[in-house]
């Protein structure tokens, strides 16, 4: 016997989606008018700008994505919680009691950094003690106890899972699950643990850190160079463009390889050529920013 439920989505996805789309839209807008400024003084102005608005947004397409995986499937045997990175599984003998959270009678402190589709992180309950959130909503929302911690999910199907688990605690467990428990910080260590992971991560983000110096080493005894494309004289401090791009594809190649890295053997290959292609991309660079400057 297996039922598996889904948190509410709709809202969540609507909000998380938009915003998303404003602030990509809002920085890719800040960062186009950085490479058409005339002064350095609106460049970075401009890029600062741009770098600020853009940050939210990992953030954002993490939770969006855990937003759109989230399930939780109730069998005979426990209850497996997958939430984006975040894997729960519980077995049935582990489960004291399962109830809404309306029934408490009291309000239970909410995550800090929480939004519609995103109710997420733990907070110290002083009458349950420690609560993580695993949730969309507050309408929906179930308490799971162990004798750990309890888990707040939100199965749409609010009804029916109570019901499915009063009939699932009724017959017993013929074959409980292995407990299980996995957060992002465990594939981080995994990964970490890699030594070509490791080397191929360290040597991108080193070629990022000389391309860094050597742009801010160069840009105060210059007063213009000669921009890419056009050949039309710019002001000095565009060359920040360069350690500024090769950042956010440093960045977005980590997490791109992080997630291949966790699908398997067949795909860490791919995980492997982003992050090398991440240090590729940052010596062209780097070769390109010194023939700006010279």
């Amino acid at each position: 016997m297996g039922n598996e439920f889904q948190p509410p989505r709709r809202r969540g996805l609507l909000i998380q989606g938009s915003l998303l789309i404003l602030l990509a839209a809002s920085g890719g807008y800040f960062f186009f008018l950085s490479t058409q400024d005339a002064s350095g003084v609106e460049f970075l102005l401009h890029i600062l700008i741009a770098l600020v608005i853009l940050a939210p947004v990992p953030v954002l397409v993490y939770r969006l994505y855990g937003l759109i995986n989230a399930r939780y499937l109730l069998q005979r045997d426990g209850l497996r919680i997958r939430w984006g990175l975040r894997r729960e599984d519980i077995p049935l003998h582990q489960i004291e009691w399962i109830r809404p959270a309306v029934e408490l009678g009291f309000r239970m402190p909410l995550p800090w950094l929480r939004w519609p589709g995103a109710l997420l992180g733990s907070r110290r309950v002083a009458e349950l003690g420690v609560v993580e959130y695993l949730s969309a909503d507050l309408n929906h929302m179930i308490l799971v106890a162990t004798s750990d911690k309890i888990f707040a999910i939100s199965p749409e199907e609010t009804r029916a899972f109570l019901s499915l688990f009063q009939q699932i605690n009724e017959m017993g467990s013929l074959t409980p699950l292995d407990p299980q428990s996995v957060n992002p910080g465990v594939l981080i260590g995994r990964v970490w643990e890699n030594p070509l992971a490791r080397l191929l991560i360290l040597l991108s983000f080193g070629v990022g850190l000389v391309l860094l110096g050597t742009v801010a080493f160069a840009v105060p005894g210059l007063d213009q160079i000669l921009w890419t494309g056009t050949g039309d004289p710019a002001p000095a401090e565009r060359l920040f463009l360069l350690p500024v791009l090769d950042g956010m594809m440093w960045l977005f190649n980590l997490l791109a390889g992080m997630f291949l890295y966790r699908s398997g053997k067949e795909l860490r290959i791919a995980a492997y050529l982003l992050w090398g292609g991440s240090a590729l991309a940052g010596v062209l660079l780097l070769v390109g920013s010194l023939f700006l400057i010279f």
